[in-house]
Formats: structure tokens, C-alpha cells, sequence
């Protein structure tokens, strides 16, 4: 199930300066980095990180946010067995590309994952309705008898956006020909019983 929510100006504010202050410690970007996705840009961890930044509204926002979705997930498809699990952020990164880069298929090594969209491109004019756009590929087996035909989902980026997705689910970004740049917050969240917390 992938969710997509607003973001509130207040914490998109904060957000937003957290995301700016990262990506002027240039000297920290993983870009080169081959265990991660992205193609060309600046990857700059921020859960946890190593220049003092305080992350603390945008743990509190993210887990509340993770909190919320479960609630939805025990309500909607009855799976009661996650009301024994506390949603905890485990990692967060901000990812800033320019025209021509894109995110390699990946998934994640965690239970919910997440992106903020803090900044986006304006594209060329010509562009395709796929540029820039995030793609997800579900496991799903193709069954006519079910009617299931297709397995992926795009989603374009829009400022103050945060979609929400199971961190199995493989996904990729297009890359884009235009002006500007496409700056995101990802997170990643493991699910922790309540038991053991």
C-alpha cells in the first residue's frame, strides 16, 4: 500500500532548511558511493549525521506520520499484528540531482521508506510524462483471472509531498532534461515490538 501526504508549511519550512544546510557540507556527499542508487547528484545522510544537525522535528513528524499509516493498514486490511510494532527512523538522506541524473532500481533494508520533495525541476518542454518521475514495480504475478495487469505505479514530484511505501518494493527515478533541480528527504523505518522497545 503507498500513501501520499501534505506535508504542513511549518515542518516543510524546517525541512527545508535541514535539506539546504546538508547539502552545503559537499565534502560529506556518498555520491561516489556504488552500494547506493543514485546516478550523478549529492546524497547526503542526515539520520544520523555527522555535522551536529538536530533532527529531532523531523523524527517526531516521520514517526508520527509511519504511526498514522499503520493505523490505516490495521483499519483498512485488518492486520491487527502491527498494533505490536512502534514505527522508529532509522535513516534519512536528502538526494539533490540536476538535468541528466537519475535513481537506479533499488529497494531498501527496512519496513516503511519515504520521500519528502523538497524542490522540482521545471522540464523541457518536450519532456515525456515519465521524466523525473519516481516508478514503483510491484511483485505482483501477472493473472488475467484476477484482472491484474499492471504492476508498477509513477508518481510526479510535487514540493510539500511525502509518499510512503513498503521498503520491498522496487523503484526507480527517470532521469529529466530541464532547468532547476530535484532535491528530496528520504527515510527509512524499522518496525519495533512494543515488547522489546
Amino acid at each position: 500500500m503507498l500513501a501520499v501526504e501534505d506535508v504542513t508549511a511549518d515542518v516543510f519550512t524546517e525541512i527545508k532548511s535541514m535539506v539546504n544546510t546538508a547539502h552545503e557540507k559537499s565534502n560529506l556527499n556518498d555520491e561516489g558511493n556504488p552500494a547506493i542508487s543514485i546516478r550523478g547528484g549529492q546524497q547526503i545522510q542526515l539520520v544520523p549525521n555527522q555535522f551536529n544537525l538536530n533532527t529531532d522535528t523531523l523524527k517526531k513528524y516521520i514517526e508520527q506520520k509511519c504511526q498514522e499509516y499503520i493505523d490505516n493498514l490495521v483499519r483498512v486490511q485488518g492486520i491487527n499484528d502491527l498494533n505490536g510494532y512502534s514505527p522508529i527512523l532509522v535513516s534519512a538522506w536528502t538526494i539533490k540531482q540536476k538535468s541528466g541524473d537519475y535513481q537506479a532500481l533499488h529497494n531498501h533494508e527496512a519496513h516503511i521508506s519515504g520521500n519528502i520533495y523538497v524542490d522540482v525541476p521545471d522540464l523541457d518542454p518536450n519532456s515525456k510524462s515519465s521524466d523525473a518521475n519516481i516508478e514503483f514495480r510491484f511483485p505482483v504475478i501477472r493473472n488475467p483471472a484476477h484482472f491484474i495487469f499492471t504492476d508498477q505505479w509513477r508518481f510526479k514530484p510535487q514540493p510539500l509531498k511525502m509518499i510512503m511505501f513498503p521498503s520491498y518494493v522496487s523503484h526507480t527515478v527517470y532521469p529529466w532534461k530541464g532547468h532547476g533541480e530535484r532535491t528530496i528527504l528520504a527515510w527509512d523505518v524499522k518496525l519495533v515490538s512494543k515488547i522489546t522497545k
